[in-house]
């Protein structure tokens, strides 16, 4: 034991964090060997808070996945504007001085979004454009979130910290990153209360995912899970699958606007357009279920795009219920429901609809 907590220290003090943008209490944290795809240093933020409370927060915008999508020349499908210098922002889940907010006062890590790969890539691609040129693109979430994990990890190892509850969340493809690390993280803390909280990323119903997650390297980068053992059968529903198969007691869930208009976007741009995002988000759920039944969904009326880090979480409301409520019983192990509002859930709840 002395010699794995001198090991974390040691690991601490060579991702110690340097000096940066530090507002409200978050220390920026950069580690040697992370890097954006276009090979900028990347970085993440931490905000120390409750010893025995953790959460590990995805930063949405975007994903690319060929030389068109991906081109920053071009028109890309995920967000140049974002980089790894980005502040969470005082709204919604991070407006940390409202007394209603359940994660005020936990330790929390956001993670910068610059990989177009939804934090989950693990491939460095040369994609050649139409008039032969070239660019490389770093398709490396998995190595940077893992970099933030060890460090995370040694810390709490180096203070002698085991968290009893962890959330992992994230919004847009920080969503979908939250689905895919709730079974590594899990296992990192294995003694704590897991939460998956997903935003704004429930309704891709493609066959295409399969394609993008191959393109990421991410079929050939999964963990060991029965759920994974079909390679053509990977996606992002798969990663709720996984985690729950690995962590039976994880509290599970997600939350999206009904027709959310940006995840539409995307999939005409995947190839499966539709004109309204309900059918294929309530068979993406339903599919979840099937294999963990402990999955929740929370989903509210309009065509916005997602909610946890906006001021709308504290004025939701579904059936009755206040989303901000309704996280927080999630939160805390009591009991939750699934909440359906945009008046069509007797129509589809039985749904299903093929993977175009």
């Amino acid at each position: 034991m002395r010699n794995t907590l001198a090991l974390a220290v040691l690991l601490l003090a060579s991702l110690s964090p340097r000096p940066g943008n530090a507002a409200d209490g978050w220390t920026q944290v950069a580690i040697d060997g992370s890097a954006c795809w276009d090979g900028k240093p990347w970085h993440f933020y931490f905000r120390p808070g409750m010893d025995k409370k953790l959460v590990v927060y995805f930063q949405g915008g975007g994903a690319c996945w060929n030389a068109a999508s991906c081109d920053a020349t071009g028109r890309p499908t995920f967000d140049l504007g974002r980089s790894p210098s980005d502040h969470p922002l005082a709204h919604g889940l991070f407006d940390l001085r409202r007394s209603d907010n359940p994660i005020s006062e936990w330790n929390i890590a956001f993670l910068p979004y610059c990989t177009g790969d939804m934090h989950i890539g693990a491939k460095q691609t040369v994609y050649e454009r139409s008039d032969g040129t070239t660019f490389t693109f770093r398709h490396n979430g998995q190595s940077n979130t893992r970099a933030a994990l060890d460090w995370l990890t040694s810390r709490m190892i180096a203070q002698g910290v085991a968290p009893d509850t962890v959330l992992v969340a994230g919004e847009s493809a920080g969503g979908i990153a939250a689905g895919f690390w709730g079974l590594e993280i899990g296992q990192r803390f294995a003694s704590a209360q897991l939460v998956v909280l997903g935003d704004g990323a429930g309704g891709y119903r493609a066959a295409s995912v399969n394609d993008m997650l191959a393109a990421w390297g991410v079929l050939d980068a999964l963990p060991s899970a029965s759920a994974f053992a079909d390679r053509g059968k990977v996606y992002f529903e798969t990663f709720y699958v996984a985690t729950n198969e690995r962590h039976p007691a994880a509290r599970l869930a997600q939350v999206n606007y009904a027709d959310d208009r940006v995840q539409r976007q995307l999939l005409g741009l995947m190839g499966s357009p539709v004109e309204q995002l309900t059918k294929g988000l309530t068979c993406n759920l339903n599919e979840i279920r099937i294999d963990a039944p402990g999955f929740h969904s929370f989903i509210y009326p309009g065509d916005a795009h997602v909610m946890l880090r906006t001021n709308g979480l504290y004025t939701a409301r579904c059936e009755g219920v206040a989303l901000i409520d309704w996280i927080s019983d999630l939160l805390a192990g009591r009991p939750v429901v699934n909440h359906w509002c945009d008046g069509t859930a007797g129509a589809f709840a039985d749904a299903h609809i093929p993977r175009l």
